[in-house]
């Protein structure tokens, strides 16, 4: 299949090079890895091999200070395609009202028939009103439920979709097999006629067919890629086994990696890149709950104040320590960004939609408060030097846990005024007056800062911030087990739950 691939990117190069113009709009790759942490060689991890993103930092930037949106999946991705916090779209639940053996109701699972609302704009949206081709490849977790299309990326300004509607590891014994797409039309179920393993290889090939026939058109494209084999239980091809000595993860990471080199070679053998901007992150930080062989590393972002007078290490994925919320990013665009340069200003997802539609001169929704703020002046500091010294003046950053507003950040300091671990059962700990670490100097929130003006000019942002903060209806409290998806399955397949009609109806395990 790989080989078929790249024949079928040089047949057509030749094509794409006659109908390439200097004027055209940008394309955009963005490839939005799952729990991914900091093992990546570029960004100091020991063990783990990546050549490839080594090389997109080596020709592009590292972005330093780069924050998911949210700690877990389905807000931080509602969060980067719509650049607004999930609150405000209803990517969220109410933690405090929880029924009995229905599941966290902090992600949208199989069982969840929310999802993120057709009122809200997102990237996609703005970018195809502009001209522009667009594709999701892989995990969308905003929403699917009872066999219909209605809430899948093609009703989300998507032209194209391949991949499945939450997380690989959704399946039996807790949800009937995962289904994969292709548009709106399933062609299968992992674990019964698809390989999750292939799934790295799928993923590639639509890319590099997406990618070849739209240089060829000469249409500008948005390709979002969001790659989840590194989310427990991690999966890669069987020829990745044993490629590095970090274990499953490390391999599952060079699978990834393999992935992330193919779109930059395509994109040279096609003459795209001087034309294309392509930025790699992680929806979060790494999760603690699996063991180290199926997860990734938080790096310096430990939440070492937890460990030391709140007696838990669980920081990363879910929490609102930076470990939960720093990730790794690196933006590749050969002319404009300079090789081996570095954004240290605090920049992150929820700014994607601004700033590429900035980058596509395409108008920002009128109708709803927009978070994120543009930060192409970050890619291009020669360029953009007046905007570039302005950037962050006014930005504050803030950290939820559902609908719960926990930390806030402003220039190098972050107040903490409530605390959990990620996964944890403990109860929440509120502080007054809040916790003041400087994570500029202190990434690791190790040394409590003594109260400060700081903290009320900060406690006074969030406090306006929250007066004027209109959330969205909670989507991830919308519970059936008839929105599940166990169409054509037999009971045995199903795995979870009995059968009328071809429908869920009774749940059986959890």
């Amino acid at each position: 299949m790989t080989a078929a691939t790249l024949l079928y990117v040089a047949s057509i190069a030749f094509v794409a090079i006659a109908f390439t113009s200097p004027a055209r709009k940008p394309n955009i790759v963005v490839i939005f890895a799952d729990d991914f942490g900091f093992d990546v060689d570029c960004f100091g991890s020991p063990t783990t091999r990546t050549p490839n993103l080594n090389r997109m930092a080596a020709e592009g930037m590292k972005l330093t200070q780069y924050y998911s949106a949210h700690s877990i999946c389905s807000p931080s991705r509602a969060a980067l395609l719509t650049g607004r916090y999930a609150l405000r779209s209803g990517i969220y639940g109410n933690l405090t009202k929880i029924p009995p053996g229905t599941g966290d109701h902090r992600v949208v699972h199989p069982n969840c028939y929310g999802g993120l609302p057709s009122s809200e704009s997102t990237v996609a949206e703005l970018l195809r009103q502009n001209g522009y081709a667009t594709m999701m490849i892989g995990k969308w977790h905003l929403g699917y439920s009872y066999e219909k299309p209605d809430q899948l990326p093609t009703r989300h300004g998507f032209d194209v979709f391949y991949g499945t509607p939450y997380t690989h590891c959704e399946g039996p014994p807790n949800y009937p097999p995962v289904p994969v797409f292709s548009n709106e039309t399933k062609i299968g179920r992992l674990g019964i006629d698809i390989n999750t393993n292939d799934l790295v290889y799928d993923y590639n090939s639509e890319a590099m067919k997406f990618i070849a026939s739209q240089g060829a058109a000469g249409r500008p494209f948005f390709l979002y890629m969001a790659l989840d084999n590194t989310h427990s239980q991690v999966y890669y091809p069987t020829n990745f086994t044993g490629y590095t000595r970090r274990g499953p993860f490390g391999d599952a990471t060079a699978a990834l990696d393999w992935n992330v080199g193919m779109v930059l070679d395509a994109l040279r053998a096609l003459e795209l890149a001087s034309n294309t901007l392509v930025l790699f992150t992680s929806d979060n930080g790494a999760w603690y709950v699996p063991s180290p062989l199926q997860a990734g590393t938080v790096g310096v972002y430990q939440g070492t104040y937890a460990a030391q007078h709140l007696g838990y290490t669980d920081t990363g994925k879910g929490s609102t320590w930076e470990g939960g919320f720093r990730v790794p990013a690196i933006a590749w665009w050969p002319g404009t960004i300079s090789p081996g340069s570095m954004g240290e200003n605090a920049t992150g997802s929820l700014d994607l939609l601004p700033t590429l539609a900035s980058l596509a001169n395409a108008k920002l929704p009128s109708d709803v408060v927009v978070d994120g703020q543009d930060f192409s002046p970050v890619l291009n500091a020669s360029k953009f030097a007046a905007a570039l010294e302005n950037y962050n003046a006014s930005k504050v950053f803030y950290y939820y846990r559902g609908n719960k507003l926990m930390a806030a950040r402003s220039g190098a300091h972050k107040v903490h005024f409530v605390t959990h671990s990620g996964f944890g059962h403990e109860p929440f700990v509120y502080h007054d007056p809040p916790l003041l670490f400087n994570v500029e100097i202190d990434p690791q929130e190790r040394d409590l800062l003594p109260h400060s003006s700081i903290v009320a000019a900060i406690v006074a942002e969030a406090r306006q911030h929250n007066a004027t903060l209109v959330p969205g209806a909670p989507q991830l409290d919308l519970i059936d087990y008839k929105a599940m998806d166990c169409g054509g399955l037999s009971v045995a397949e199903s795995g979870c739950c009995t059968k009328a009609g071809g429908k869920c109806t009774t749940k059986i395990a959890f």
